[in-house]
């Protein structure tokens, strides 16, 4: 399986005071691999290993220490790394900043059935922070309530400011040849942004040429709901077998009826609300399961990862939902966004 997408640098931000604006916040920070299409990538390697199926990304990073350490991550992860190197841009990095860790939710996402729990001995999830107390003890504040403005990032939630990087610069030449690979999974990023946009049509005209089937993640519903954005992103991914958006991301494409006039079948993964298929013939839904929500970065890419995994391997729709949720619940349980 061939993923195009991207390779980040994710450093994770969990707060252990609410944040206000001039001081010196105390936090927990710490750095972890990251990146859309790595992250799906690392999750489709590691639910796929027991059925054979062997994954390479297609990414493009700087000529920068994230970038050099970019392939040794997905070699170890069990993935082959086809990566540009750009000489000036930096390797993507995103900033992940965690709300308190929300108490046991329902949550869909594609994950590992035997993974380990998501929460220690003792309860607490693991490398979850303790909630932020108000001065009464009453509960979790989420970053910047208590300054009497609107919450930088919401309990079990996370706000992410992204720098693209090289991975903005990713283009047709940096695709290996798509022969040989039976799927493609492309990261809607690349597609949304203008200059790494030829690559990823590049990529899906080749898979079309091929005869593979392919899907593609939206990944951003901002950039859909921007004048023009649905109408160019439906047209770049018309004729795609499956459309993977959550559900922000479906209503900004203009809903469930409308993505299917383009594409062949369409997996809404919805938070608490699990997830559900829809193609010309089937309709279903899959609940969440509960989990303890640690940290939600990657959550959606996981879920590619697990419904593809079982899809590739002969799973109904019905099952691969499950899985898909499975590993997104996997996914949301730990810090990071890779197995």
């Amino acid at each position: 399986m061939l993923v195009v997408g991207d390779v980040a640098l994710d450093v994770l931000v969990m707060p252990t005071t609410v944040p206000v604006a001039g001081a010196d916040v105390p936090a927990r920070i710490r750095t972890r691999p990251g990146g859309a299409g790595a992250n799906t990538a690392a999750w489709l390697a590691h639910l796929g290993r027991g059925a054979g199926i062997a994954v390479t990304l297609a990414a493009r990073v700087g000529a920068d220490p994230p970038g050099r350490v970019a392939a040794a991550d997905l070699a170890a992860a069990g993935v082959t790394a086809h990566l540009a190197v750009d000489p000036q841009a930096a390797t993507c990095t995103v900033v992940s900043l965690l709300g308190p860790a929300a108490a046991t939710s329902h949550h869909p996402g594609p994950g590992d059935p035997t993974a380990p729990d998501v929460t220690s001995p003792g309860g607490t999830p693991r490398d979850a922070l303790p909630p932020v107390a108000t001065s009464s003890g009453a509960g979790p504040v989420p970053p910047s309530a208590a300054a009497g403005g609107p919450p930088l990032v919401g309990v079990g939630d996370r706000t992410l400011l992204s720098d693209r990087g090289a991975a903005a610069l990713l283009a047709p030449d940096d695709l290996p040849d798509v022969a040989g690979f039976d799927h493609l999974h492309l990261s809607g990023y690349v597609l949304l942004d203008a200059t790494s946009r030829a690559a990823g049509r590049a990529a899906l005209a080749a898979a079309r040429a091929a005869g593979i089937t392919t899907s593609v993640d939206p990944q951003a519903a901002p950039a859909l709901a921007a004048p023009g954005g649905a109408a160019a992103f439906l047209d770049d991914v018309r004729g795609v077998d499956l459309l993977l958006p959550n559900a922000d991301e479906l209503r900004a494409l203009g809903g469930q009826n409308a993505v299917l006039r383009h594409v062949g079948a369409v997996a809404v993964s919805a938070g608490a609300d699990g997830a559900r298929w829809a193609d010309p013939t089937v309709r279903c839904h899959a609940p969440a399961p509960p989990v303890s929500v640690v940290d939600p970065t990657g959550a959606g890419d996981a879920f590619d990862a697990g419904l593809l995994v079982a899809r590739l391997t002969g799973a109904s729709p019905a099952e691969a939902l499950t899985a898909g949720c499975a590993a997104g619940a996997a996914a949301v349980g730990r810090l990071g966004a890779r197995p």
